[in-house]
């Protein structure tokens, strides 16, 4: 009893001492897609002013166009181009992300070439 488990039996049977072992196992590789490159649809900015909008609006009556403008002040232009500026921001950071667990996951070919 005073010796506990370091006579390996029980009731009177020996016991084999449990093995550990480590199998090395390769990566799963990762099945990322690249994203396709952003394809931006073309955009018409007009400056409207009031020594222009009679021919803005007549312009548009001309083509068919509704008679509506979507309308920015100064400030909010600022703030629509320091938004986009974010969302780049954004956008190349998760691209480094992904960069890194490509590089962790799918090692390059020289470095399957030293193992």
């Amino acid at each position: 009893m005073l010796s506990g488990c370091a006579g390996l039996s029980i009731f009177g049977k020996r016991v084999k001492p449990v093995e550990i072992t480590t199998v090395a196992r390769e990566k799963t590789a990762l099945a990322i897609p690249d994203p396709e490159p952003l394809k931006t649809r073309p955009m018409r900015w007009v400056l409207v002013t009031p020594m222009n909008q009679q021919d803005i609006f007549q312009r548009l009556e001309q083509d068919g166009s509704d008679l509506v403008l979507f309308a920015l002040t100064a400030d909010g232009y600022q703030q629509l181009a320091l938004n986009i500026a974010e969302l780049r921001n954004l956008i190349a950071t998760q691209r480094g992300i992904i960069a890194r667990y490509r590089e962790y996951y799918e090692p390059r070919p020289s470095d399957a070439d030293r193992k």
